[in-house]
């Protein structure tokens, strides 16, 4: 009855509308109060989602730190198990090479070669060639630094006008192969001679052309104008000097025109050098000044000979030497000439 009244009541055209004025007024404050709670809730799941963000935020980072942990930890155990294969690598290249000196050690005298090379200690008992492999890699350097000392010569075969195509480079007692390896990083077409069989052996290994034999016995064979460029890095100073002068005179025939040879040796004006390291190789022979070398090729007909002092000594701080004489002690270890065709 009440409601069928309220009904009517509202229902009539003044009367009605300023019924419902009248009942918004009424109830205002419990609308604004509902509002008032339902802003207060909504304000309290905003600060509730905000604070779940930043927490995720953070579990997020923590979980972006513990994966770079996870990748740098990953590539220290990738770089100790490399360094590992190579440890295991060397072990069994020296248990081989110590099998190999046994093995040679029991069997027949290999045929006498004559190589220019000491004869009486490397040419007539090949049982060595293990023995001086062994000592190169500890006592000459590892590859690595090899190979970065021999990088400053790559700018004269890469400007040069020589087709080594046609006309390659020939490398006398290439050794480990450093040299033929830097050669072929830049498409310069090289081959090496040694005349130790477990050197030649391990450069085959690398995929490098190289064959063994006899320096002068080769160029001999070789004929006239078949090299661009020839190149012996420490090897002049294990050869007889008479061997010495015929080696350079064949290669000088070897040559094409414009060709030239390059030949590193330790530098005896380094008074270390030539009073004590120098004779740390047994198979050195005597020291061999920049001059004596240059004249020699001079002799030979080579003509345009240029001479490169190398590799200065580390030189102690605060060393009051008269420069001349600190320049015996910590000048150039090495040298180079270089002499065309």
């Amino acid at each position: 009855m009440k409601r069928s009244l309220k009904n009517k009541i509202v229902a009539m055209p003044l009367i009605g509308y300023l019924a419902r004025v009248m009942g918004g007024i009424v109830k205002g404050p419990q609308i604004r109060d509902q509002l008032n709670t339902n802003l207060v809730e909504i304000l309290n799941s905003q600060a509730s989602q905000q604070d779940r963000i930043e927490q995720i935020a953070q579990e997020l980072k923590e979980l972006k730190e513990q994966g770079k942990k996870v990748t740098r930890d990953h590539e220290q155990y990738a770089r100790d198990i490399d360094d590992t294969v190579s440890a295991i690598q060397r072990s069994q290249d020296n248990l081989r090479q110590a099998f190999n000196l046994l093995q040679a050690s029991n069997g027949p005298p290999r045929k006498k070669v004559s190589n220019g090379h000491n004869s009486d200690l490397f040419a007539d008992n090949h049982n060595l060639d293990v023995f001086y492999t062994l000592f190169e890699d500890r006592f000459r350097g590892t590859e690595e630094l090899i190979t970065n000392r021999l990088r400053e010569y790559l700018p004269l075969f890469i400007n040069s006008r020589i087709n080594f195509d046609k006309n390659p480079v020939l490398d006398i007692g290439c050794g480990r192969g450093e040299f033929l390896q830097l050669l072929k990083s830049t498409l310069i077409t090289a081959v090496g001679l040694d005349i130790n069989y477990d050197m030649v052996r391990r450069a085959q290994e690398k995929g490098l052309k190289v064959t063994q034999g006899d320096a002068v016995a080769h160029l001999e064979k070789s004929g006239p104008q078949k090299y661009g460029a020839i190149t012996g890095f420490h090897i002049v100073e294990h050869i007889p000097f008479n061997v010495l002068m015929k080696m350079f005179t064949a290669a000088h025939k070897s040559l094409v025109r414009g060709g030239f040879v390059l030949f590193e040796t330790p530098n005896p004006e380094n008074v270390t050098v030539g009073s004590a390291g120098f004779y740390m190789d047994p198979s050195h022979l005597n020291p061999l000044p920049p001059d004596l070398l240059a004249f020699a090729l001079e002799v030979c007909g080579y003509r345009k000979i240029d001479i490169m002092r190398l590799h200065p000594a580390v030189r102690p701080e605060n060393t009051n030497l008269h420069p001349q004489i600190a320049n015996y002690f910590y000048g150039p270890l090495d040298y180079a000439v270089i002499a065309y065709k």
